[in-house]
């Protein structure tokens, strides 16, 4: 299955906005998620966010963009399991 967020402004701004928008995949039950790997790596691509925004100057511009999707090279099977997964942290 696939994910994705986004959000834009200072970082006390953004951090707020990806914590409602990260509370959906990493709500309770599969929330469309492959498996409970698939859930572990966006709540590890969570943490690295929170804590490069950490590093960011409080009145800083900032962009954050992060997806990323589990498939099988045979879904039927469900063998062959893969994970691509894309973050961009930038300043404005």
């Amino acid at each position: 299955m696939s994910w994705s967020v986004n959000a834009a402004g200072k970082p006390a701004d953004v951090k707020t906005e990806l914590t409602k928008q990260f509370s959906y995949p990493l709500a309770g039950g599969s929330a469309g998620l492959s498996d409970m790997g698939e859930r572990a790596t966006v709540a590890l691509v969570f943490s690295a966010i929170e804590q490069c925004l950490s590093t960011f100057d409080p009145e800083k511009e900032v962009t954050v963009t992060a997806f990323g999707h589990m498939s099988y090279a045979d879904y039927e099977k469900k063998t062959g399991a893969y994970q691509n997964v894309n973050l961009t942290i930038s300043p404005k």
